[in-house]
């Protein structure tokens, strides 16, 4: 089902308020709110569709997915000291992948691509994480699985390795999008160099935009991990900061992946435009052949179309004959030439 759209200026509902200000920013209409607490600890898992407080020694994953009630969105998260400004980036849907640190909590800004693109914002506190997203995801369910798993590390994990996580499972789909656009480039590619005429430029400028579309997106997420390792961050524990390597090393490969693609399509869309002139050559070759052919044809008729009395030939019975087969011989001679020249 294609997706509502209510109001492609998101910054113009954003024009002369003041930075901090409250307000649903997006493309599409904003879901309903629904909130899922996480609680978990080695050994122990549990989920309750409410905000619940946490036990000791209990790590907290507040989920809350839809725009739609943002007056419970903002005060849950009071509850856990985030900033207005933070609020007013998680509420404003077309944000760039970002890093954000405040004294007791940081921020992480992504985009998930799914069908139907949106934004992610997670945050991570001592003891808890919250995450602000514009609906319900399905990428995230093997998290809650290996949560419900005693015998995961993620389960007996501190809340800054779950941070990880979500992070990982966002960029895994970075991944998947991007072996989606190499497969189909490929396949473009064989289309454009074997059957041209099976495609159009509107296809290939089509698929160049959702290359880079993903490089877009995903541009900023190398600059954001390093940071996010180089921050000596006291909610970052030494695990996490290996795992964030980890996916570190597939940002990078996700850059050059998206790069390649992107120089990839450009020389596909040279190579089909170079087709259609090729093909363009060959068509106006046959049409030169051809008026090349009938230009003695043409003399030879526009002169015995003259209206005078003594014409060669005109008098005779067999004059007409003797002329179309003259005609004929010229077109056999000529093409003969033309073949021997290879220009035919």
């Amino acid at each position: 089902m294609a997706e509502k759209r209510v109001n492609h200026y998101i910054h113009k509902k954003k024009e002369g308020l003041a930075a901090g200000t409250l307000l649903y920013a997006g493309t599409a209409d904003a879901e309903k709110t629904t909130i899922t607490t996480h609680l978990f600890k080695k050994g122990s898992y549990r989920s309750e569709d409410a905000l619940v407080p946490a036990n000791e020694g209990e790590n907290r994953y507040i989920e809350i997915c839809g725009l739609g009630n943002l007056e419970q969105i903002v005060a849950i998260a009071k509850g856990f000291s985030i900033s207005n400004l933070s609020l007013e980036d998680a509420f404003s849907t077309n944000q760039r992948i970002k890093l954000d640190e405040y004294d007791s909590y940081l921020s992480v800004t992504m985009r998930i691509p799914e069908e139907r693109e949106q934004q992610i914002t997670i945050f991570l506190g001592a003891g808890w994480v919250l995450s602000i997203a514009e609906a319900k995801s399905s990428i995230f369910a093997p998290l809650f699985a290996q949560l419900s798993a005693a015998s995961s590390k993620l389960q007996g994990g501190s809340a800054s390795m779950l941070l990880s996580s979500l992070i990982d499972a966002v960029v895994d789909q970075y991944l998947l999008r991007a072996d989606e656009l190499e497969l189909a480039t490929e396949e473009l590619e064989e289309v454009v160099i074997t059957r041209p005429e099976e495609t159009n430029a509107s296809a290939i400028h089509h698929h160049k935009g959702e290359i880079l579309r993903l490089r877009r997106i995903t541009s900023p997420l190398r600059e954001v991990l390093s940071a996010l390792i180089r921050s000596n961050n006291e909610l970052l524990d030494h695990t996490t900061v290996f795992l964030l390597r980890d996916v570190q090393d597939h940002a990078l490969w996700l850059a050059e992946e998206c790069e390649m693609l992107r120089e990839t399509v450009g020389g596909i869309m040279e190579v089909y435009l170079s087709s259609l002139d090729m093909r363009m050559n060959s068509i106006m070759k046959v049409l030169t052949i051809i008026s090349t052919i009938f230009i003695p044809l043409t003399f030879l008729t526009g002169l015995y179309g003259m209206n005078f009395l003594h014409i060669p030939f005109s008098t005779l019975h067999w004059g007409f004959y003797a002329i179309l087969a003259g005609c004929v011989i010229v077109v056999i001679i000529m093409a003969l030439y033309f073949r021997k020249k290879q220009w035919w």
